[in-house]
């Protein structure tokens, strides 16, 4: 849902804009295909950019439609459904790679695209991870914050690297009935997008290296 609401809201804004979506996800490319309808210069992709080869692919992909790349949002999100006292050592890895592997990869096999660029701009995605009661999927998470941060440090001064961090929802308790203690609402997926579309915009240049909280 992120992912869709980002991709309206920048083809909305004047981008061109290609979507990856792994096997498990292709079915949030049918938003690609309304931004198609309205006009928009749209792509999406059926690629895992989880692993080297994918990322490869997807950045492949982009150059030979573009030639370059502007920004980049990183949001692709997977979570075991197994819980963490019993889940086997292939899903272990999974869940580290698929989170942790979208965003290094990916980001690695675009810079070349993004370095000639003016202002560049990454925005990766996050669950806050204090609010996981999974341990392998709060650590993926945290570990994209680190990604985050030493991009911020690492990559050329013209590059901004931030991210967005989105609470989960508290569980009902009791007093719910009082104002003071209902539990916050689910963060929408387009409050999500416009706080993203501000870190790409140019109103977001002295931010770097930055954890934007929502929920």
């Amino acid at each position: 849902p992120i992912g869709r609401a980002v991709s309206m809201q920048l083809a909305l804004n004047g981008c061109f804009v290609v979507g990856l979506f792994p096997s498990a996800a292709r079915s949030e490319a049918v938003a690609m295909n309304e931004l198609t309808e309205l006009g928009t210069l749209a792509h999406a992709f059926g690629i895992d950019p989880a692993g080297e080869a994918g990322a490869a692919e997807a950045a492949a992909e982009v150059e030979r439609l573009f030639g370059r790349l502007d920004l980049l949002v990183n949001c692709l999100k997977y979570e075991s459904e197994s819980p963490f006292q019993t889940i086997a050592e292939s899903e272990f890895l999974d869940v580290l790679k698929k989170n942790i592997g979208a965003a290094g990869f990916l980001t690695r096999a675009v810079l070349d695209l993004m370095a000639d660029r003016p202002k560049p701009k990454i925005v990766n995605v996050t669950t806050a991870f204090a609010d996981s009661g999974d341990p392998v999927f709060a650590a993926s998470q945290a570990a994209i914050i680190s990604l985050t941060r030493s991009f911020a440090t690492s990559l050329p001064s013209k590059f901004r690297v931030n991210a967005v961090a989105v609470r989960a929802p508290a569980e009902s308790e009791e007093n719910e009935e009082d104002p003071l203690f209902r539990p916050q609402m689910k963060t929408a997926s387009d409050d999500v997008a416009r706080t993203i579309l501000f870190l790409l915009s140019s109103e977001s240049t002295l931010l770097n290296g930055e954890v934007v909280v929502l929920g």
